[in-house]
């Protein structure tokens, strides 16, 4: 029942129509739902972004789509009508004769539930998938993933913010009862972490556990990646090495960044045998980096995709077009292997994929060509 009286009260608030008990009901009900918080602005992203119906035809298709949706939450919910004034509302908004003002009313209803419902239930966000895992009855696992070409943000049960980079998976119980606050990153995430010092806040990780009280940080773990980042923007974190469990824990300050190695200089150099590896590279060893200060985040090279900046600072070309992959979700084949090498430093903000690739031309002399969702450097 809940659920039904959410898709509702969304889809009044989406088209402006809520009243402020309405809107109150709905903060209640996310409230006890925090990932319907997400759903809610990405849906409204998603409605403002979508032209009104300009015909008849395209009015009289979002009134039927809408009805025969009213009538299916009555069929399935035997008290439905229980909903009150809001449901009367809707269900009764198009009289005989309807007043113009009126039905204008009832067609953004009408519209704003055929976007949620029909864009989100049918195919919600190609971009990210939500699941709950129901073993643990009293603290269902949500799982969310986010697909190449997609970021996306979340408000965690205690409050906290969390920005998920593309390519990325979170894993969080759906209530932090216990004495904790636990999650599990498979990625890269910007955590602005609520502060509670009874309840630390931990990051698992492949290679490190982050545990933190109250803190803004971003972590770079993907498991295809050579090492592991924890970038800390203020507060402080304490990383443990769960690969050397008698290595002692190490206090990060703001502006600083760790860096996890997961593999042997060996192993590197049999990944890429053309690159120099530094001879202090060790598996499982940790280095500490002062990021420069006196800049704002958005142009920091490690957080700026959470302002939707794609900035790399003296990247591999071919370190770099993985990065661009995983950005915006197209595959890039570098022909000519003295290419790879070419460092490179800048940024992206609105360009596409293609856009992105004329601007490198600029920094490394290259020929590429584009094929469906493939682009081919090639040498010049």
């Amino acid at each position: 029942m809940k659920e039904e009286k959410y898709w509702i009260l969304l889809s009044k608030k989406i088209a402006g129509e809520a009243t402020a008990e309405e809107l109150e009901l709905l903060r209640q009900l996310i409230s006890g739902n925090p990932e319907w918080q997400t759903i809610m602005e990405n849906l409204h992203e998603l409605w403002n972004s979508k032209p009104h119906a300009d015909n008849s035809r395209k009015q009289q298709q979002s009134e039927d789509a809408y009805l025969t949706h009213i009538n299916r939450l009555k069929e399935r919910v035997s008290d439905f009508e229980e909903t009150g004034s809001l449901i009367n509302d809707l269900t009764s908004a198009v009289p005989v004769k309807a007043k113009r003002p009126f039905y204008k009313h009832w067609i953004s209803y009408a519209t704003a539930a055929v976007v949620a419902l029909a864009l989100f239930l049918v195919n919600p966000f190609a971009d990210r998938s939500i699941k709950n895992n129901d073993t643990e009855a009293a603290s269902p696992v949500n799982e969310i993933t986010i697909n190449p070409g997609s970021r996306s943000k979340i408000q965690l049960p205690d409050g906290s913010q969390v920005w998920i980079n593309s390519g990325s998976k979170l894993t969080y119980h759906n209530s932090f009862a216990g004495s904790t606050r636990e999650v599990q990153l498979d990625g890269e995430a910007y955590f602005d972490v609520v502060k509670d010092a009874a309840h630390p806040f931990i990051v698992h990780t492949s290679g490190i556990d982050i545990k933190v009280l109250g803190t803004a940080f971003n972590i770079k773990a993907y498991k295809a990646e050579p090492s592991i980042e924890a970038t800390l923007i203020h507060g402080s974190i304490e990383v443990i090495n769960k690969n050397r469990p008698g290595a002692p824990r190490v206090m990060l300050k703001p502006h600083e960044k760790l860096i996890y190695n997961k593999f042997t200089e060996a192993d590197l150099r049999d990944q890429r045998a053309d690159v120099l590896i530094p001879s202090e590279s060790d598996a499982y060893s940790i280095t500490i980096k002062p990021l420069t200060k006196n800049i704002a985040d958005s142009d920091i090279v490690e957080t700026a995709w959470v302002y939707n900046k794609f900035t790399f600072e003296d990247e591999r070309f071919e370190d770099l077009a993985h990065k661009m992959e995983r950005w915006y979700n197209v595959k890039i084949n570098i022909e000519a292997e003295k290419l790879k090498d070419h460092r490179v430093s800048g940024s992206f903000m609105n360009e596409t994929a293609e856009e992105a690739v004329k601007e490198l031309q600029f920094l490394i002399p290259f020929r590429y060509s584009v094929k469906n969702n493939e682009i081919l450097i090639i040498k010049k």
